[in-house]
């Protein structure tokens, strides 16, 4: 298993994984390879995204990665590094490779003068909240997280310049 930063040879490979990625959170309507490979080149690692992604790899074939970002300001002027998105192939799921990826995840921080690394999971995924907790991940209580959507984004965005309250 060798985990490292993408590479443009891996484009293939990484399109693979994030069609099996789309399968599984979009419950089996998996988006069209065309589709992921035009987001991924343009998006992802588009020029404005700030997204680096680790792979890990097996053979050449990507079984597992971490999507990542360092955003600022933080806490005593350093980084806080944002773990989007951490994926396993379900056929390589349970071997370790989400820790291994984790462990880059928090070596990549620590070069990188962050002093947090901050993700999100499901409440309902109990086997990726016991691995968390099992490496010394707490939740954090103190915060809640938000999203805008659909409808309620489109107004947000839509309020005239200059709006002080919605309420």
């Amino acid at each position: 298993m060798r985990i490292a930063f993408f590479q443009s040879d891996q484009v293939e490979t990484v399109v693979d994984l994030f069609h099996e990625m789309s399968g599984h959170y979009n419950e089996g309507r998996a988006s069209d390879r065309a589709s992921i490979k035009e987001n991924l080149l343009d998006n992802v690692l588009g020029p404005l995204s700030g997204v680096r992604l680790l792979v890990a790899l097996e053979a050449e074939r990507a079984v597992g990665l971490a999507s990542i970002a360092i955003l600022y300001p933080a806490v005593r002027e350093m980084g806080h590094l944002h773990l989007k998105e951490i994926y396993v192939v379900a056929s390589h799921r349970s071997h370790g490779i989400g820790t291994m990826l984790l462990r880059h995840v928090a070596e990549y921080a620590l070069a990188n003068n962050c002093i947090r690394v901050d993700w999100t999971t499901d409440y309902s995924n109990e086997k990726a909240r016991a691995l968390y907790a099992k490496l010394g991940a707490k939740p954090v209580e103190e915060k809640v997280y938000f999203r805008l959507t659909g409808e309620d984004l489109e107004r947000l965005a839509s309020l005239p310049r200059g709006a002080q309250d919605v309420g």
